[in-house]
Order: C-alpha cells, then sequence, then structure tokens
C-alpha cells in the first residue's frame, strides 16, 4: 500500500466536493461535511478499534504503514524536511501523544527533544517503542552510537520485525495481517538488496568514498562497502570550526573524490559543502538520511535513490 504524503496524519486525504452556493440546501450539506471533515481529523473514539500509531519521522510512519496497511493510523510528529534534533510541539501534537495505543520512536538520541516531549505526556499504559535500541538487544551492531541504523537495510528488517510485533501487542486481533503484511515487504527489501548491490558493485574501488553533510551515513557506507572520508559536522546544528572546514576541503583534495554529498533538509552545513566542492572542482549530489520529501516518499525510495545517486556520482555504470 503506498500513500502519498498530504499532512503528517498518514491516511487517504479528504476531498471536498464542488457544491452549488445558491442554495440554502446545499449550504447545509456542506456545513455537515465539513463537521464530517473536521471530526474526521480529531483522534480517534476510545472505542476505536484501528491502532492509533504516533512515531516521530515519516520515514518511520512509512515503516509502520507498510507492516500495519489500513488496519491503522500512523501520526508523525515531525513534518517532512524536519530535522529531528529539533521540536517545537503544537497542542495538536500533545492530543496525538496522548490519545496513542503505541508511540515508534528511533532513540539512540536521534529525536531527542520529542522524546522528551512523548515522555511527559504518555500514558503510563501505552508502549513505548524504541526501534534502534530494541534492533541492537536483538544483535544490531551499533556503530560508534551512531542512531541511524536503517540505512542498511539488514537492519531495516529488524525495524519491521520489531514494529510488527509492538502492533501485534496492542491489536492482536490483527496479528495475523500484520504478519502477512511483514512477509510481503521482507521480499521488496530483499530485491531491493539485490538492486543496491548490483549498482555499487559498478563503482570503482578508488571512488568509493564518501564525502557528507553530518554523520548519518556510516551503516549505509559498512552495508555497501563505502569508505567515509570527511563530515561537515558530527550532528547538525554543531558549527564547524575554520580549522574542521580547512580539513574538510584538504580531504576531499587529497582522497581525489568525485563529487560531495549534502542532505535535503540541512541548511547550514549543505551550503559549507557546496563552497567545498566549488573551490575542489568537484560535483554536488544528494543523499536522504531520514527525511522524505515529493522526490522520496518512503523508506524503498530512499534507499534506491541513494543507490542511484551514489553511482551517478561516484563514476559507477551509467553514472
Amino acid at each position: 500500500m503506498r500513500l502519498r504524503i498530504e499532512s503528517r496524519t498518514y491516511r487517504l486525504p479528504y476531498r471536498w466536493p464542488r457544491l452549488p452556493l445558491l442554495s440554502a440546501g446545499f449550504i447545509g450539506i456542506a456545513l455537515v461535511l465539513l463537521a464530517a471533515a473536521c471530526a474526521a481529523d480529531q483522534p480517534q473514539a476510545p472505542g476505536s478499534t484501528a491502532p492509533k500509531v504516533v512515531t516521530t519521522l515519516p520515514l518511520f510512519a512509512d515503516l509502520i504503514l507498510q507492516i500495519g496497511g489500513d488496519r491503522v493510523e500512523a501520526f508523525a510528529l515531525l513534518p517532512s524536511g524536519a530535522d529531528p534534533h529539533t521540536f517545537d510541539p503544537s497542542p495538536r501534537d500533545i492530543e496525538r501523544i496522548r490519545a496513542a495505543d503505541v508511540v515508534i520512536v528511533n532513540g539512540l538520541g536521534l529525536e531527542t527533544p520529542a522524546l522528551r516531549v512523548i515522555r511527559s505526556n504518555l500514558r503510563s499504559s501505552t508502549p513505548l517503542v524504541k526501534l534502534a535500541e530494541e534492533a541492537a538487544a536483538a544483535g544490531a551492531n551499533i556503530l560508534e552510537g551512531n542512531p541511524h541504523l536503517w540505512l542498511d537495510i539488514a537492519n531495516g528488517k529488524e525495524y519491521a520485525r520489531i514494529i510488527r510485533d509492538a502492533l501485534a501487542e496492542v491489536d492482536p486481533e490483527g496479528a495475523p495481517e500484520y504478519e502477512a503484511n511483514y512477509q510481503h515487504f521482507l521480499g521488496e527489501l530483499d530485491q531491493l538488496d539485490l538492486y543496491m548491490r548490483a549498482q555499487i558493485a559498478s563503482v570503482p574501488q578508488e571512488q568509493s568514498k564518501l564525502v557528507t553533510a553530518h554523520a548519518a551515513f556510516p551503516y549505509l557506507a559498512q552495508y555497501l562497502g563505502l569508505q567515509e572520508v570527511a563530515v561537515v559536522a558530527p550532528s547538525p546544528g554543531q558549527e564547524p570550526s575554520p580549522q574542521d572546514i580547512a580539513e574538510l576541503e584538504r580531504a576531499i583534495r587529497v582522497e581525489g573524490v568525485p563529487a560531495v554529498f549534502i542532505e535535503p533538509q540541512l541548511g547550514a552545513e549543505s551550503r559549507i559543502l557546496k563552497r567545498a566542492a566549488a573551490d575542489a572542482g568537484v560535483k554536488v549530489c544528494t543523499l536522504y538520511a531520514d527525511t522524505l520529501d515529493d522526490k522520496v516518499q518512503g523508506y524503498v525510495e530512499m534507499m534506491r535513490f541513494n543507490a542511484d545517486e551514489i553511482v551517478r556520482c561516484l563514476g559507477g555504470a551509467g553514472g
């Protein structure tokens, strides 16, 4: 199932009918429809059987919908393109957290501001699932505390398993449907894995190097056999010193990288990297780590885009 992102509530958008404006009867109908639409956007009544799932990023909402399908309602607290390291909740966000049947986050410090708000407003009976930390408990290797585990497809599969189990716990009747969706999604990820490995195999080894805006890609680099050469900043919002920038420019020249990779949602770090690339005369390309937009609307599309962009920019076949 694929749903286009229309708002932070992940459901099919309501489409307004075109009604005549001169008839009082039609005006009355329009008011009824308006009230119904507003009611549809309210948290579901306590007796509703559809699990209400709150998460932090649209990326995780996509994973939840891959497993939950039409049976669940998923809401991302942060809009597409937002920085997970910052969060300013609205009253509506607080309502969603308090009404949630389960809250699913990444953990490992990725979305600390949002997690503080969640903990302050979560009902004591509502499960709080931390994907990265549960994956680590199941054996996933954590690379120097980095939270971006999902950029390795093996970890993406583990996230899907954890989501399946979390949904089945709050909605046991839906367990068979969640299992079927999970198995189907694993098949998609297997095909994606074959595609990405075949694509990356065409990149010359001496050019398989990443220079990125921030340290979000160690799992992707390890998974695809790439070498991380340099980053602008370890984490978004950390201002690099003049010495850091000079070291970045030196690394680009010395390592002979053909391209650098910015991230769509990072402004300051991307501007610094673009200037360094211009000085070195190399291409500027894009990788996605933890955001979605009109170009990349889900996990599978994100991973496929990243593989294609690496091949295109680092001199692989067809690049």
